[in-house]
């Protein structure tokens, strides 16, 4: 019954990464001490923006930011704003230094990539090298 019921899931058709399409930038540190210091959310902006230079999403980014907030769930202001800007159709791609600053649950995470799946979206977590942009990335998913 859940074969029939994952097959016959509609899908959205994955659009083509356009010059144009939003690239959010997501960042988190879990203590309001890292969040004073910056330091984890400075070498979190670096790595996504040396990515982003290299990708060519110069322009593209926009940076969303979860302060002082733990990945125990996915209820977090910016996680939530990343999503609704995702499932509107206004941006395309969801980068992370860490695939932990997205989620520290296997749940929550297996989540995620199925709603970028499903919705025609990517989803990037540099520190693992999944990439949900390229065609090997999106096989990996079901691996």
């Amino acid at each position: 019954m859940l074969t029939n019921e994952l097959r016959t899931r509609r899908r959205r058709k994955r659009p083509t990464l356009t010059d144009d399409a939003l690239v959010l930038a997501y960042v988190r540190v879990s203590t309001d001490e890292q969040a004073d210091s910056g330091a984890g959310l400075d070498a979190q902006r670096r790595a996504i923006q040396a990515e982003a230079d290299r990708r060519g999403w110069a322009g593209r980014v926009r940076w969303i930011e979860d302060a002082g907030f733990s990945a125990k769930s996915l209820d977090r202001p910016g996680i939530r704003e990343a999503l609704g800007l995702l499932d509107s159709g206004q941006a395309s791609v969801l980068v992370a230094a860490k695939i932990d600053r997205l989620s520290r649950s296997i749940l929550d995470f297996a989540t995620l990539t199925d709603r970028a799946e499903r919705d025609g979206w990517s989803l990037v977590a540099l520190d693992a090298g999944f990439d949900m942009t390229t065609a090997s990335g999106r096989m990996m998913v079901g691996v």
